[in-house]
């Protein structure tokens, strides 16, 4: 049996910040919506480096470091890409803790009328 965990609408946080870090640890797929209307654009990053500091802490999304680019799959052409230019529908096959979603530049007003997230574990 397949699981599912929608995470809701990170728009508010994504427009504010420009980035979003998620501990995707335990899933299998994610499936990201860009929903228009969105200007700019988007990069893909991933890595298991939490940040942990040994005897201090674990480490979190928060904290993870030493992020590399990651493929996301445009659901409606196949197309492969470490980049989301247009609205629609996405998916990245989890291969790392830690998935970082970022506006193009870094700390640019990239803008998305809704972005939604979506976990899913798959038998």
């Amino acid at each position: 049996m397949a699981l599912g965990r929608p995470l809701g609408d990170y728009a508010a946080e994504f427009n504010s910040l420009y980035n979003i870090t998620l501990d995707v640890s335990g899933w299998d797929k994610i499936a990201i919506q860009v929903v228009a209307p969105f200007s700019g654009g988007i990069s893909i990053y991933n890595t298991n480096d939490s940040g942990a500091i040994q005897g201090v802490t674990q480490g979190n999304a928060q904290l993870a470091t030493n992020f590399n680019l990651a493929q996301v799959t445009n659901n409606a052409t196949a197309a492969a890409s470490t980049s989301i230019s247009a609205a629609g529908n996405y998916s990245y096959t989890v291969n790392a803790q830690f998935l970082k979603i970022q506006g193009v530049p870094a700390d640019t007003p990239t803008n998305v009328y809704k972005l939604l997230i979506f976990n899913q574990k798959i038998d």
